[in-house]
């Protein structure tokens, strides 16, 4: 993928707000964390051990639990993120991550965050903050409303 791709993608995601553009540029030059997939692929497999966590800049993914059929639990669109929990939590994969369609995703791996320009880590730490208070705003909201 070209740079110049790779950075569009990431400028135009509200995850990457608060960002500053040399960082945008930083994160778009490293070619080997931005992956492609193609439709059908999996990209995060249940029961695996892996602490990264993944962007998707482009396209749609399936989030997919066995149990013990094959359940697709939700869709993820571009911005959204997903991986978190074995990053955060340093456990094994709780569902599947399946391509649905042409996919192309920031791949941020717990061995290199430190690699990355100082400010940047941080700025990924509070966006997943960000992310999960809002899903458990949201669990809770959906809770109250059944009881």
């Amino acid at each position: 993928m070209e740079q110049d791709q790779a950075f569009e993608l990431i400028d135009q995601l509200s995850f990457f707000d608060g960002f500053t553009r040399e960082e945008k540029h930083f994160l778009s030059t490293l070619e080997s964390q931005i992956y492609k997939y193609f439709p059908s692929d999996v990209i995060i497999r249940e029961g695996e051990t892996d602490y990264s966590f993944f962007i998707l800049l482009k396209g749609v993914v399936a989030v997919v639990k066995n149990n013990p059929d094959e359940v697709t639990i939700a869709k993820l669109k571009a911005g959204a993120v997903f991986g978190e929990i074995a990053y955060i939590a340093r456990r094994t994969r709780t569902t599947s991550v399946i391509a649905d369609g042409d996919v192309i995703a920031l791949k941020i791996e717990t061995k290199n965050i430190d690699t990355l320009k100082p400010a940047i880590p941080t700025k990924l730490k509070d966006k997943l903050i960000e992310i999960l208070v809002r899903r458990l705003e949201t669990m809770n909201r959906q809770v109250t409303r059944n009881v």
